[in-house]
């Protein structure tokens, strides 16, 4: 498989775990704080990340988690909600877990681009 079929595997993994109810959400602090503030709820802004999951928006990955052995990590910067938000999901072999939902912080590479 090339990049782009990788990541198109796990977005489909994603999407069928999703489907599924293979899916757990643990988010950090800084997702949790963004969520309280814009009042959304974490169904809301996990259906959004998932429905925006498109190749081109993959950012890094697949990496180690680094605490839990076994787990994936995948990252990808998402255009919702008028600004790039950064959606990191942790792949597991029966599981999917949305980690992170919030606003882009770093500069991006400058390969890196949405569509």
């Amino acid at each position: 498989m090339n990049d782009e079929s990788d990541i198109q595997f796990v977005i489909n993994k994603i999407i069928y775990d999703y489907d599924h109810g293979r899916f757990k959400m643990f988010f950090h602090k800084k997702t949790t704080r963004y969520l309280e503030q814009q009042r959304l709820s974490t169904e809301q802004v996990l259906a959004v990340a998932i429905d925006q999951l498109v190749v081109s928006h993959s950012y890094r990955g697949p990496s180690a988690h680094r605490w839990l052995e076994g787990i994936i990590v995948y990252e990808f910067i998402e255009y919702i909600y008028g600004i790039d938000m950064y959606v990191k999901f942790d792949i597991g072999s029966n599981f999917t877990q949305i980690e992170s939902f919030h606003p882009r912080e770093k500069k991006l590479n400058v390969t890196w681009k949405h569509y």
